[in-house]
C-alpha cells in the first residue's frame, strides 16, 4: 500500500469509529436506559480489566498457558491482596510492581 492509501485507510477507519461512538451517544443522550441495561453497563470496564489482566497472565503465543513458575501470576496475586485489603490504587500499583521485581529475581 501507497502512502495515499495509508492516510485514506485511517482516515475510513476513524470516520466508522467515531460515528459508531457517536451513534450510540446520540440515540441514549435524550433517554433513561433501562434499569438493566444501566446494570450491564456498569460492567463492561470491569470485564475489559479482567479480560486484558489475564490474557496478559496466561496466554503466550496464542495459547493459553496456566503456569505457576512465572513471577508475573504471583506478582498478580499479591496486587490483589493489597488492593482487596487497602482499597488504594496507589499502594496496589507500587506494591504490585515491587512484588513483580522481587519475583523476577527469586525465579
Amino acid at each position: 500500500m501507497n502512502r495515499m492509501e495509508w492516510m485514506g485507510l485511517l482516515l475510513a477507519v476513524g470516520i466508522v469509529t467515531f460515528l459508531f461512538r457517536y451513534a450510540m451517544i446520540g440515540i441514549f443522550a435524550n433517554r433513561n436506559l433501562p434499569a438493566w441495561l444501566h446494570a450491564l453497563c456498569r460492567q463492561i470496564a470491569p470485564a475489559s480489566f479482567a479480560a486484558l489482566t489475564v490474557s496478559a497472565l496466561f496466554v503466550r503465543g496464542g495459547e493459553v498457558v496456566i503456569a505457576l513458575d512465572t513471577p508475573k501470576p504471583w506478582a498478580s496475586l499479591v496486587a490483589a491482596i493489597v488492593a482487596w485489603r487497602t482499597r488504594s490504587v496507589l499502594a496496589t500499583i507500587g506494591v504490585g510492581m515491587a512484588s513483580l521485581y522481587l519475583f523476577k529475581l527469586l525465579f
